[in-house]
Order: C-alpha cells, then structure tokens, then sequence
C-alpha cells in the first residue's frame, strides 16, 4: 500500500472502485494482528468515547491566535483583549472568547520538525517520519480504530476512522500501515458546497444490490481469506464490503445531510460543512471513535493580514465552526442523558508554529517555527478554564511549561492524551510488523532524544 491514502471519491467513482478508503467488513476480518503487549502498567483515564482532531494545515500563528502577543504589526481588526489568563484577539474570535470556559488553552507546544511534510506526518502518526518503515505505521485514528473494534455494536455501519479534508496536506492522509485495511481512514471531501453525493439515488438501492451480488458470484474465489492475490487483495475486498454496506443502509443519507440553518451558523465554509458532518457522526453513535479534519491554508510566508484567505479570514472561519460544534456537542444529549461533548474529546492543533515577532517587511508573512505553538482540547473530561504554559513577550520562547513534566508538550504527549481519554493503553507494542520491529503506540525516543512522554493531566478535571 502508498505511504499516502486513497483518493477521496465521487459517488460514481465509490461505485467502480469499492469505496476506497471506507472501513471494511469489521466482524469477519481474515488477519489481525496478534502477539500485542503492554510495555508497563497504565492507567488510561477512558473519559471519552470518541475523538475529534481539528489539524489546522500549515502553522497557525501562535501569536496572532491563542497566545495573542501585540505589537507595531498587530491590525487594529484583531482587537486583543485579555480573558484571564487568556490574551485572545477578539476581532477574530468572538465566540470562543464566550467559551474559554469550556476549553483547555495548550500554549507551551513544541514540535520536532519545522518542514511540513516531515510535521503532518509526525501529527498524524505521533511517530517521527522513517521512510524504512513508513508504510508499516499506522496514524493514531487507525491505532483508535483498532482499539476500539471490540466496541462495536450489532448494527454499526459507520466506519471506525473518518478523514475529512485531510488528504490535501503535505504528508497526505497515512494509511492503516500495519493493520489491517478495515482500520484505514474514510476519507471524505467536503467543500462549502457539502459532502459528495455517496448514497444511490432513487430507484437505484435494487440495481445496486443486484451488481454487488453479482460481483461476488463472478470472483468470489479471489476475495477469499487465502486469495492467491495476497493479503493486498483481500483488504481491498474490505473496502468494497465496507463500502455496500455503508451505501445501502437508510441511515447514511441523514448523516451526510446539511440543512441551511446548520451551513449558516458553522459558517458557510468547507470547514463548517465538515464540523457538521463530524457532528452528526458522534450524534450518530453507529461505530466512529475518530475523526480528523483538515483545515488548510495557515502557512502564510506572505501577505499574513491580506487578502481574502488572509489570518484573519481562516481565523473567523474556524471561530464559527469550532464554537458552533461545541455548542451542538455540549446540547445534544445521548440516551443516558450525558452532553454529547463530555464523552467527544475535541482537539484542535497545527504541526508547528509562526515566527515571532514583527513581520518581514518585504514579505509581510511569518515562517515555520518549532519551539512554540499553541492547541485547544475542550470535552471529554477536559477541565475548561484551564491555560497551560505560557511564552515570552514575543510569544517565540516556553518560558513556563505550565504542567508536571516541565518542559515543553510534543505530539506525543497529545497522543498519549487521546489515547488515555480514549481509554487506551498507550504502551502496547505490536511484535508481528512486516520488518520484525516492535511497534509502540508511542515511543520514548522520538524527535532528536530520550523522552518521558506522559499524559497531559493538568487539562483534566
């Protein structure tokens, strides 16, 4: 399989190729993975029952957003104002300026890598980029997927992992690696004008089931556990099973639905129609734990505070789409009448930070920059209210990790965040990879030294 996913697909290109992509058959996978053991004794928190992950492509600039620092550069449109500990530009969120109180404000992240492709893959997969074995790791989502397959209920049809807008960034949307197919990501695009038309039309259900019935009869052979095409074949065949029934169940079509009054309080953006989606998806309960959204477009080495998809622009759109997705998530309530939001964990990141300080003067832009960056985490057991570490004047320096490990958080300290909410053991390892080397969920050396990564406790309460 590609380093890189499958394509996102049309309806009528899900049609020929089987849902690429999609989650495949859960309960009668021929190969999983076995010889799998925990490396210590953890105690997962398990506050969560699903996860969003906001990953904002490019480099949010950390001082012109959640760690708001002003100076000669600052447009007079952002309006920072300071919310307790929070300095927050007003002008750009106004909306989650109302909700710091349900937010934990990360400001003391760090990254390992300052190029993009090398950091997106670090964010997906918590894992530093080895192109030895890059096709054998899996990203966190498929990691969750697999985790939680035991979850899953007669009547799930949902696939275990969705990627929306996620494919279009540098590193491309990871496949499951190792795992098997089922566990790979559903990757879906979704512009402003929705998501693809996935579901038959009407009067096409029967013609649909006809073919695929048809399709089984004529290479069934092949798609059998011991295919003579190999394992390959047979996760394909995953696909297509995952894709049918997805296709075929009444439910799908009310999922994949936005109505106007959603469009226009989530923004009327790809964003928002996406963060809808992801809604809809937790409201669902019908088998995904983990969903990624791509939001592109914040590497700005030019032009920051101009033009139509300027900071400011990007800003506005995720104010309207996050909010408006905490605030339906912290309505809506389940059947044991808990908020939707106390068992999603929402995190929203970007792979590294802007440079600090005043801007080029030629360029007008901010550059990659790794040793500082901001993040949110809001729901499931997330405290609101809470700020963690705190930058120097120029917002370009930790100066207070703002937590007990005492120096900066890296990815892998928010993987480990998930996976415990999650309730996951993050120091399983997998002994039966392609290349013979143990896989851990997370491992202590990555980046450039022996780490102790733990989880981010302090954002809990």
């Amino acid at each position: 399989m590609d380093s890189k996913t499958l394509p996102p697909l049309t309806r009528r290109q899900w049609l020929r190729t089987g849902g690429l992509g999609v989650a495949g058959y859960y309960a009668t996978s021929p190969w999983r993975p076995h010889q799998v053991r925990a490396a210590s004794k953890v105690q997962p928190r398990s506050t969560a029952r699903s996860c969003i992950f906001l990953m904002l492509d490019g480099g949010i600039s950390q001082l012109d957003s959640f760690d708001a620092k002003e100076g000669a550069w600052t447009p007079k449109e952002f309006d920072i104002r300071r919310f307790g500990d929070v300095h927050l530009p007003f002008g750009l969120f106004p909306r989650l300026s109302e909700r710091l109180g349900d937010v934990a404000v990360l400001r003391s992240l760090n990254a390992w890598d300052s190029v993009h492709g090398r950091a997106q893959y670090y964010v997906q997969a918590a894992h530093p980029l080895n192109l030895a074995l890059a096709k054998e790791i899996p990203p966190v989502g498929s990691v969750v997927a697999y985790e939680h397959r035991a979850r899953r209920k007669t009547g799930d049809f949902l696939p275990p992992y969705v990627a929306m807008n996620a494919a279009g960034n540098q590193a491309g949307l990871l496949t499951q690696g190792f795992l098997p197919a089922e566990f790979g990501g559903f990757s879906l695009t979704v512009g402003q004008e929705g998501p693809p038309g996935i579901t038959p039309k009407a009067g096409e259900e029967e013609r649909l089931r006809r073919r695929w019935h048809f399709l089984q009869e004529l290479d069934g052979s092949l798609r059998a556990a011991n295919s003579p095409r190999g394992k390959n074949f047979t996760d394909y065949h995953d696909y297509y099973r995952g894709a049918f029934a997805m296709m075929v169940d009444p439910r799908l079509g009310k999922i994949l639905g936005i109505g106007e009054n959603d469009v226009r309080r989530y923004g009327s953006s790809a964003l928002g129609n996406a963060c809808v989606l992801a809604r809809n998806l937790v409201a669902a309960d019908a088998g995904t734990s983990f969903i990624m959204i791509g939001h592109g477009g914040w590497d700005f080495h030019t032009n920051i505070y101009q033009g139509s998809k300027s900071h400011q622009a990007l800003s506005r759109e995720l104010d309207a789409a996050l909010c408006s997705l905490l605030d339906d998530l912290k309505s809506a309530k389940r059947r044991d009448g808990k908020p939707l939001l106390d068992e999603t964990l929402v995190v929203v990141l970007s792979e590294f930070g802007r440079t600090p300080g005043p801007i080029h003067e030629t360029r007008r832009g901010r550059e990659h920059y790794q040793y500082a960056g901001c993040g949110l985490l809001a729901g499931g057991g997330v405290k609101g209210g809470v700020v963690i570490g705190a930058t120097d004047s120029d917002g370009g320096k930790v100066i207070e990790p703002g937590w007990r490990a005492r120096r900066p958080i890296y990815i892998e300290d928010i993987a480990i965040t998930m996976y415990s909410a999650l309730g996951i053991d993050w120091s399983k390892q997998h002994h039966n990879t392609p290349s013979g080397r143990a896989f851990q969920y997370v491992e202590p050396f990555s980046g450039t030294s022996y780490v102790r990564f733990q989880e981010v406790s302090e954002a809990f309460g």
